[in-house]
């Protein structure tokens, strides 16, 4: 008889009442079951949790369940169930379809075998897509909508402000300005706009007995303070991308007058100004917004490059620079435009480590930890050694039981015949562990195509990359270290991890000053 289970799910409780209830897709679901003939093992339910997410406990279980059992068919309602996302759709599907789990949707007929029921789901997956991206672009013209309309949409309640019960909506809330808390705030944009430091300020504030709501003022609190647009009068939305969590750029976020404010936008604007400055004189610190700060070295006498800035007529550039000739003058080496190295050297670098041997390796790698091979297989092991354990304590329970009677033991047929299957099971689970100690790491096989279109995917991913921080984190992993002389670029990798040589790259970029700059 082939086996069954079942995965049903409701995105929030409000669409619960919207959507087929959970009662109501599982009765469904395990009619569909009883039609067609299949064994029910379990069911599985993810409540109030939406479909875009990947952290749905309960589907993880069904699928983890599936690939340990090999289950027949995993039941649910629609494809709009099982995932909202093509991409994770499609390779969760895929997965199902490798470990042989048909997918089952109660609420229509499609059999995924075929050409045309295969054309069919991927067609609806779409469709679910459209609908799920629809939901989430309604709910932000809701929430702009009610920001326009002075409505608070909820979360944590800035700094400065308190909620209230809206006077035209006693069931809305709105934002109203905490008199004590913004006297505090103004305080700490005056001590700014004065040439205080984030740190001090926080200090200054604690001294003074002005709390952060029960907690002691710090740099980072401060700092978050004094960038928040709620102290203005405004909301923001979209400021990142839900599934990436990426920053998006600013032009792209959706700012909206909401509330009273506390700041007028002058004050605000030249805070922003002195932050930003502040920035400038701490870039060569590991929170620099250069990737190779920390890994480039001067070619002429060992020293470090750090990031220098200068003011020039239309922007402000930055270099890199040895630390010798910042602090005492005595080496000539040149300065380097920060910008145009940085992405000269990443197209270098990931030119060469994203070639075909390595991206296959790569590859053959990533399917093994994506297969969770070793973590299923471990698994495995444990239940079976588990079961194991279990069958040998009930056995010595019924050898208690025959050494206190003996003979005249109850039912001493059934006893012995019971310590005979127990240990038939045993020496079953003993060949079961052999079979999966003696298993193999699975092996892959990629084509060409599919090495240089992967390729061409990291690469792009990493050349597009605007966090300098986590750049600097993976070039940092398997580079030790980068030299720059006038004519030629020293790049030293990790033998053990990557390639097992030195590069000199050649270099006819000129990396002078621009001539817009300050010298």
């Amino acid at each position: 008889m082939k086996t069954a289970i079942i995965y049903a799910r409701v995105s929030t409780v409000r669409q619960a009442d919207e959507e087929l209830p959970i009662q109501s897709q599982l009765e469904q679901c395990k009619k569909k079951c009883e039609d067609l003939d299949l064994k029910l093992l379990k069911t599985f339910v993810d409540d109030g949790i939406s479909g875009r997410s990947d952290s749905r406990p309960a589907f993880q279980d069904a699928m983890l369940f599936c690939e340990l059992n090999k289950i027949d068919c995993l039941i649910t309602w629609s494809s709009s169930r099982f995932a909202r996302n093509k991409v994770d759709a499609g390779f969760y599907k895929r997965k199902l379809e490798e470990i042989g789990t048909k997918i089952i949707y109660v609420s229509m007929d499609v059999d995924t075998t075929t050409t045309g029921g295969w054309l069919l789901d991927g067609v609806m997956e779409i469709f679910d897509e459209l609908y799920s991206r629809q939901v989430a672009a309604d709910t932000k013209r809701s929430m702009i909508k009610n920001a326009n309309e002075g409505y608070f949409n909820g979360g944590r309640t800035p700094f400065g402000f308190e909620t209230v019960p809206a006077t035209d909506n006693p069931k809305r809330k709105k934002l109203s300005v905490v008199e004590n808390e913004s006297v505090v705030v103004k305080k700490i944009f005056e001590l700014k706009l004065n040439g205080h430091g984030s740190r001090t300020i926080a200090n200054m504030m604690n001294e003074m007995g002005h709390d952060n709501r029960g907690k002691s003022w710090g740099k980072a609190s401060i700092l978050a303070l004094l960038k928040n647009e709620n102290v203005i009068g405004k909301t923001i939305f979209g400021r990142r991308d839900k599934l990436s969590g990426k920053t998006r750029p600013r032009d792209e976020w959706i700012v909206v007058d909401s509330h009273e404010p506390i700041i007028v936008d002058e004050i605000f604007y030249a805070a922003q100004t002195i932050l930003i400055d502040d920035s400038d004189k701490t870039a060569g610190s590991p929170h620099s917004s250069f990737v190779f700060t920390g890994i480039l070295k001067c070619g002429h006498c060992g020293s470090s490059m750090q990031i220098e800035t200068a003011k020039g007529r239309s922007k402000r550039y930055s270099y890199y620079r040895c630390r010798k000739a910042q602090q005492t003058g005595e080496c000539n080496c040149k300065r380097i435009s920060a910008d145009n190295i940085d992405q000269w050297l990443i197209d270098i670098i990931t030119s060469r480590i994203f070639d075909k041997d390595h991206v296959l390796e790569l590859m053959t790698g990533m399917s093994e930890f994506c297969g969770k091979w070793a973590k299923d297989k471990n698994k495995r092991r444990q239940q079976v050694l588990r079961t194991i354990q279990e069958i040998t304590t009930r056995n010595n329970k019924l050898f208690e039981t025959l050494e206190l009677f003996g003979k005249d033991a109850p039912n001493l047929g059934d006893l012995t015949l019971r310590l005979r299957t127990n240990n038939k099971k045993i020496k079953a689970l003993e060949q079961d562990l052999i079979d999966i100690d003696n298993e193999k790491a699975p092996s892959f096989h990629f084509d060409n195509y599919e090495v240089n279109e992967f390729s061409e995917v990291l690469t792009e991913i990493v050349q597009s990359s605007t966090d300098a921080k986590k750049l600097r984190h993976f070039f940092s992993s398997f580079i030790e270290g980068i030299t720059v002389s006038d004519k030629a670029v020293r790049i030293e990798y990790d033998q053990v991890k990557l390639l097992g040589n030195t590069v000199v790259v050649p270099s006819n970029q000129n990396w002078l000053p621009e001539l817009d700059s300050n010298q």
